[in-house]
């Protein structure tokens, strides 16, 4: 009688213990980004070499570049700012990583300045959040969970142009990059995360 305990509660635990996995690990793409992160952060960081610092940061922005679009990801809500015309969202998607979204237009006319010296086509850069996910923002509270579908790299297809890589970093920049990076992105989708 007692091994049937043992096994029932072991089971039980064992189960509930995969429920408990975070939310960013569910999805093998956001994992992978993460990890990647992670391990270009870690190796940096532990060299304290502010040549291997800045290149692990050039890289981290890279590697963005390359997952484009992803869909089906989770991620905390964690802030929401500005009106429907104006709003700017972040959102967490692993451990100190998050997604930064915005609809601020004055950005947006900065980035047309950096068109006049650029080949890419004179249209004008979409928002950084559709009009599905800014109504969608409406249902939600700060530190829910979402799942969101969106796009990365090249600042989110828009555009715009980060002018900080003219003039450079320094490593103070490129290290507090390195423990908490901060992409922008533009998000097509949010919805309900299911726990």
């Amino acid at each position: 009688m007692t091994g049937r305990r043992v096994f029932l509660l072991g089971g039980a635990s064992f189960a509930l213990g995969a429920c408990d996995r975070p939310c960013y690990e569910q999805n093998d793409a956001q994992k992978a980004f993460l990890d990647g992160l992670q391990a270009l952060a870690k190796t940096a960081l532990a060299s304290n070499n502010p040549l291997k610092i800045e290149a692990a940061a050039e890289q981290s922005m890279a590697l963005a570049g390359k997952v484009g679009a992803f869909s089906d990801w989770c991620g905390t809500l964690k802030t929401i700012e500005g009106n429907a015309q104006t709003v700017a969202v972040t959102v967490e998607i692993g451990p100190q990583v998050s997604l930064y979204a915005f609809n601020d237009w004055t950005l947006a006319m900065a980035g047309q300045l950096a068109d006049l010296f650029s080949t890419r086509s004179r249209e004008a850069p979409p928002p950084g959040l559709s009009d599905p996910a800014i109504a969608a923002l409406k249902t939600f509270r700060l530190g829910e969970r979402v799942k969101l579908a969106g796009r990365m790299g090249e600042i989110a297809g828009s555009g715009l142009f980060d002018l900080s890589r003219l003039f450079g970093k320094g490593e103070a920049e490129n290290r507090l990059f390195l423990q908490s990076p901060r992409f922008v992105a533009r998000l097509e989708a949010l919805g309900p995360s299911k726990k």
